[in-house]
């Protein structure tokens, strides 16, 4: 199966489905593939917002490239443009299946690439605790681009 648009779906989108994006992002270029699209959509987004200054930096100096980047609501329409949705922990992705009508496959970060393992959360708001979380997620998106890139090759 091949994946070329990926939505990757956290409670606010805010920080880790952001990070998740733009790290995933720059890996697939990394690797010179240019046809896969992964965007970031939050679950409870009341309206458009710029992501944490801390997660921008983080990924800036890892030497991620940012686009101006608001907080966005994941849409039926999101879902339904999607071959696959991504999400940080594995009650988001049952929230997912159950509130939403489309049928794009949609699973943990964790369930997909065979890990117990959830996307950690920020547990406080100092640099060090945004650099662990991003170690974390630079982590399980190489193993999601390896999976993804890995089912394009014939």
């Amino acid at each position: 199966m091949g994946y070329r648009k990926i939505v990757i779906i956290g409670e606010n989108n805010l920080c880790r489905s952001f990070m998740a994006e733009v790290t995933l992002k720059g890996l697939i270029k990394k690797k010179n593939i240019t046809d896969i699209e992964v965007i970031s959509r939050g679950l409870v987004v009341l309206f458009s917002e710029p992501v944490s200054p801390m997660a921008v930096e983080i990924l800036g100096r890892h030497g991620y490239e940012i686009d101006q980047f608001r907080s966005a609501q994941l849409t039926e329409e999101d879902l339904e443009s999607s071959d696959l949705a991504l999400t940080m922990t594995e009650a988001q992705a049952e929230q997912v299946r159950n509130g939403f009508q489309a049928q794009t496959t949609c699973m943990s970060v964790g369930t997909f690439i065979d890990i117990e393992e959830e996307v950690p959360e920020v547990t406080e708001d100092t640099p060090e605790a945004f650099e662990k979380c991003f170690q974390s997620i630079e982590s399980l998106m190489e193993a999601v681009a390896d999976r993804v890139i890995g089912e394009l090759l014939p």
